[in-house]
Order: structure tokens, then sequence, then C-alpha cells
């Protein structure tokens, strides 16, 4: 029945001959990325025309030349680029006026001028720089792709679809092949079915390999298949078939890049792509410009989604087993735990982003386990954050949503249609029984003999959004994001003044790099931060600088930030990093304990509180103290979970520095227990 079903497909093939696309022309008016003019005097410009050694602070008769012919170029660009509207007023900021994306059309556009005639050490630096910043063909960076006429599939279809079972397959079926997905836990999914056989009934279990940030895993030596994260797959090693599954994060700001690179880099035969609908233009248009096949396959779902009548009315007694909750903060989650406890008899757990995945991953297997039969154990109820929009096999009757509106570091904004309907999808998966296989229990929707998956809001005021953005179609990914290769920052570098700040060549990167309209320049904020934090530590090459600037550590973390430095000195001096003297230092024995013994506390303070007869307070008054001592522990617990996670990732990569791979992995194993236990007690 299942393989009738993932028949049911539309293939739609499309197949182009392409003439090879000769070097672009400096762009045209029309094509530039801001209609603001700028101004050599304008200090944001003055900056980095500095820095680039293009401006020369000198007073030599050469240098004065230089820069008067500088200052008449942006002056004559200006002119012959700009509509006579655009005129920026006095009363504009340095902000306003300034858009250094603009030098990385300028810088093309002087260095082809013939008229008027340029100095030729200002010539050559224009043109050596022109070429340095300009990735129009980034298709061009992987040469060995391009030697090869590959088929892309691209496999499109809502949540539930069947859409990466026929890639899996695909996979399985291959002598060689790689899996690469956007996390660790779909990664280890995926290692663990094929290892096992769990693919398809007819399909027999085959030896595959583990390669994430921070670990690797070894089935067999001669193994041809492989299993990992996108950010790990390789541009160097060519395959039968290779899978990448959530193709539509090709276009987050912050991870889009690793995609891009996989689309346009990897060496295979057939890549299986799997994602939203959002992408088929965009990805047919990256398949023309490698002068690959393009084929097309959509997805229906295989268990029907509806959006329910009403709301819950804000009334939690409503709530029913194999329900999921979602709402976007931390507290939230904790908050509504406890309500839902409060107004029902059932279980309840937890998935939200800041848990390591490998504790998502337990309270989804238990979740899973007590929402389809009762009396199993179990939880009866699940209450998450987006994180369970992917990566989580969840069988989910009905998803509520708290709110449609999220926190966004400033503001509370609307959920962006495709986010509803990627987490609204998740009702009704595949594979949901009612109890004991006969009819659906009272209030349970069923359609021609199956589960009906329901989607939902906690109140009615935000039903009519709900309802409009479950019919909407997928927004358009209209860009690919780009980052430019590593050996932009070592030719800045060369160009810019001993010392320059690391984040200030990052900002340069991403200011002047120039491409083609289907691309956007990734968000490199986060590296930027990362590389402040790490500007004093020296010696420190360039490509070491990278890889700490690259590493899975958020900038907004003290406890993160504060290990980084500590092990980045530690390799600049040559030294092993002392990983006891940092356990020592954050009190991770002491934090753990502080669980521990808060949960022991918080049961023996119940046990007390519901057999003993007071006429004061202070029972409750201590029982919420512990609470919230409790949680702020699980809270600094995570974070240090995150370091050893970074830990991990770098050993993998400077394993001469990071030397206690093995204590730090049994460390890791202990947090996520004790998480998991913590989370229990709540």
């Amino acid at each position: 029945m299942l393989k009738n079903k993932l028949q049911k497909t539309t293939t739609t093939t499309t197949t182009r001959k392409l003439r090879t696309p000769s070097r672009l022309r400096p762009p045209p008016p029309s094509s530039r990325l801001t209609t603001q003019p700028f101004s050599i005097n304008n200090p944001i410009y003055h900056r980095i025309l500095s820095t680039l050694g293009l401006l020369q602070h000198t007073q030599t008769e050469a240098t004065s030349t230089n820069n008067r012919q500088l200052a008449e170029l942006i002056n004559h660009y200006n002119l012959t680029n700009q509509p006579s509207n655009s005129r920026s007023s006095s009363k504009n900021t340095i902000q306003e006026q300034s858009n250094p994306t603009e030098l990385s059309n300028f810088i093309p556009w002087a260095a082809s001028l013939n008229n008027p005639p340029i100095h030729p050490l200002l010539k050559s630096s224009l043109q050596s720089l022109s070429k340095l910043i300009d990735i129009r063909r980034p298709e061009d960076l992987y040469p060995d792709a391009r030697r090869y006429k590959r088929q892309i599939h691209l496999h499109v279809g809502p949540t539930n679809s069947g859409k990466t079972h026929s890639a899996l397959r695909a996979l399985h079926s291959a002598h060689t092949g790689v899996y690469a997905g956007p996390l660790r836990l779909l990664a280890h999914e995926v290692f663990t079915r094929i290892n096992a056989g769990q693919i398809a009934p007819d399909l027999a279990p085959r030896p595959c390999n583990l390669l994430t940030g921070e670990e690797q895993r070894i089935s067999s030596p001669t193994a041809g298949l492989t299993s990992c994260t996108v950010e790990m797959l390789s541009c160097q090693q060519f395959y039968d078939v290779v899978v990448i599954d959530e193709i539509q994060m090709i276009g987050d700001h912050f991870r889009g890049d690793a995609w891009t690179q996989a689309v346009l880099g990897v060496q295979a035969k057939e890549l299986h792509l799997c994602g939203e609908e959002s992408v088929v233009g965009l990805i047919e248009s990256l398949a023309n410009s490698c002068q690959d096949e393009f084929i097309l396959h959509r997805y229906q779902r295989l268990t029907p989604l509806k959006v329910a009548d009403s709301s819950l009315k804000g009334d939690l007694s409503k709530v029913q087993r194999g329900d999921c909750l979602v709402t976007f903060s931390r507290n939230n989650i904790y908050a509504l735990k406890k309500a839902i406890q409060s107004a029902t008899d059932l279980r309840v757990g937890m998935a939200y982003g800041g848990l390591p995945p490998e504790v998502r991953e337990r309270e989804a297997q238990m979740f899973n386990l007590g929402s389809q039969v009762e009396g199993e154990g179990g939880y009866d109820v699940l209450v998450g954050s987006d994180a369970i929009g992917m990566g989580l096999n969840l069988k989910i009757k009905r998803v509520i949503f708290q709110s449609l509106h999220k926190f966004d570091g400033r503001n509370e904004v609307a959920l962006s249609t495709s986010q509803i309907k990627q987490i609204g999808g998740r009702a009704g998966r595949f594979g949901i029984l009612p109890k004991n296989g006969g009819p659906g229990e009272s209030g349970e929707s069923r359609e021609e003999g199956r589960t009906v998956g329901e989607v939902l809001t906690m109140n009615e005021t935000d039903m009519s959004l709900l309802r409009r953005s479950m019919a909407a179609p997928f927004e358009k990914i209209e860009r690919a994001v780009l980052k430019a290769p590593f050996t932009t920052v070592e030719g800045l570098a060369r160009r810019a003044p001993p010392g320059v700040r690391y984040s200030n060549l990052l900002d340069l990167r991403r200011s002047l790099t120039l491409t083609r309209p289907e691309y956007a320049i990734g968000d490199e904020k986060n590296s930027g931060s990362i590389a402040d934090a790490l500007q004093h530590i020296l010696p420190l090459s360039l490509s070491e600088r990278d890889l700490f600037c690259s590493a899975p550590a958020s900038a907004r973390s003290p406890v993160a930030i504060s290990a980084l430095q500590q092990w980045a000195n530690a390799h600049a001096l040559r030294r092993q990093v002392d990983f006891l003297a940092w356990l020592r230092h954050e009190n991770v024995e002491q934090t753990i304990g502080s669980i521990e013994s808060s949960i022991n506390s918080s049961s023996s303070s119940s046990s007390s509180s519901s057999s003993t007869t007071t006429t004061t307070n202070h029972p409750k008054q201590n029982l919420m103290k512990l609470e919230r001592l409790h949680n702020e522990n699980l809270l600094r617990l995570e974070s240090i979970h995150k370091c050893l996670v970074l830990y991990l990732w770098l050993a993998f990569r400077l394993p001469e520095s990071f030397v206690d791979f093995e204590r730090c992995q049994e460390l890791k194993l202990r947090t996520e227990t004790v998480l998991g236990i913590g989370l229990n007690s709540i």
C-alpha cells in the first residue's frame, strides 16, 4: 500500500542544452544593487578605500594624482549611473547615504574604463580587486563538477508526502552515495535506518558511515554510503547518488551557502534534492547555469490535513492525547507544560531548539510511544517550539499554535506562511494509528479509514490567519545564499594594512562581493562577533581565525565565547587545551549535582506539602524557589552542552590541541541524560 501511494507523483523532465556563458561585463545601471550615490569623503567609503590600498594617505605627487583620479571616477560614476531623482539629501545620515555594496559595482565599472585614462597603478589595483570580488559565475568555482552533465532530481511536496523516501530509495540502490541533511538528528536517523534495513520493507540492510561536524562512525571501511550534515558534504569526491534534504534552506541567510555549495559543487551522476515547492524556479535556474539536466517530481500528502473548525478557545482542558502545542520561547514552553498538567491528567513532553538534538529525539520517541496507545508509557502530549518543524519524526494528530507571532529579538512578528505550513504540516504524520487500529477515539477526525491531521490555534483570534496561511501557496525563494571563498579574504588581507581586524575583512568580503541576481550574500554577523572576541589572541593565521569563526558557537553566549577564547589562546601558543581546567572554571560538576539535588528536593517537597496540613505558604514558596533554581541550572547545563559540542567540533579539526575527545564525549552523554531527567521533573 505504501509503495503504491509513493508512486502517485507527477514528474516533469526539463533538459536544456545551453551555450557556455561568456564572462559577464560590469553591470549596467539597471542591475546595480542600490541607487544611492556615494562619495570618497564619506567616512565609511573612505575607510574601505583606504583599507584596500586604493586611497593613499602619503602626500606625494603620484598618490595625489591617484586620489584625485579616484574621486573623479566616483563622481563620474554617480553622474553617469544615478537617476536625477535619487540624489541624497543633506539631511540623510551616513548610514542612509552609504551602502558599501555600491563599491562592488563601482570597482569593476572603473576597472573597465579606457576613457578617461587612469593612472597605471590605480588601474592595476582596480583590475586585480575587480577580479578578486567577482563571483558572478559561482558555478565556475567548481571545475571538477562541471566535467559532468549531472541529473538534478528535485522532489517537492508538503510535509508527509514521501518525497524524501523516494530519494532515499535511489540512494540505497546506488553503489556509492551520500545523504546530506540540515541536522545531526537527520544524519543519525538516515545512518541508523540504512544500516538496519529500515528505508523500506523490500530493501535489505547496507553498511553506511556517519559524518557530522563533531562525530564520525565507521560501520565499514568499505561502505559505499555515508550519512552526513550538509556542511560536511565533500565536493572533492565522486558519488553515484547524492541526496540533499530540506533544499529550501538554500535561501537561509545564515546557513544557505552550504546548500548552494552542495548544489553547484558536488560531483555526482544524480543529485536528489528534497524540499518545498518554493524552490522549483530557483533550482531549475541553477541547473541550467551548470548545464545539467533538471527533472522535477511533485508529491501529494499521504494523509489528509485540514484546518479545524474552531480553536481551543483558550481552554487547555480540551487538549487531547496526540496533540502537539507550539509556542516560541523556553519560558512559555515550561509554563504551558505545567498548565496542561494542571488542567488535565495527560503526561507532557518538551522539545525546543535549545535542547541537545539527542534529548529532543528522546522526547520525540517518548511522545510517539505514549500518543499512540494509552497505557504504554511515554508522553500523551508534546509542547515544542518551531524545532518540531524539521528533523523530528513525530506522530502528531493535532498541531495547536499557542500564537502565530514570534519575538525576533526586537519585536513580535507574524510567522511566515512557509513557517506556518511547515509546522502545521506535521499533523497527521503517516503511520498514525488510532487505538488498537480500530475506529478513532472521540473527537478524532477520520477520512477513508485514515487519521486526519488537524491544525488549529489556542485562541479564536488567530484562526483566520491560520486558514489563510495554510491555504496559501509557498512563498517563492528567488535567491540562493552565497559566500565568497576564503581566497577572497586572503586577497583582501594582502591589500590591507598590517593589523587589520579579521572582522573588517569579513565585512569587506560581504560588502564587495559581486554576483548575479539569483544569488544573495550570506550573513556573517555571528562570525564577525566571534572574530572581534578573538582579535587579541596571537599568533593565529588567517586560516586558523577562519576556522574558529566558523565554529558552532553563538556570539550571544558568554559561556561559549569564554570557552572559545581560552581554547583559541591555548592553540595559538601551541599548547594542549586544558579541558579539566575549563570544567572546573565552569563548575560543571556542581551544576549537574545541583540539578540532581533539585529533582530530589522537588519530589520531597511535593510529597511533604501534599501529606501535611499547614497554615503557612512556606512549603509552596520553597517549592517555587527550588523550581526557579532548577530551571536556571537546566539553562546553564544547556549552555555547557553546547560548549562540549564545540570542543568535539574543534577536536575533529585540531586534534593536536584538543586531545580530550573521549572524556568530552562521555561528559556530553552524561549531560544529555541529566537534561532529560531534569525536563521530566518540571
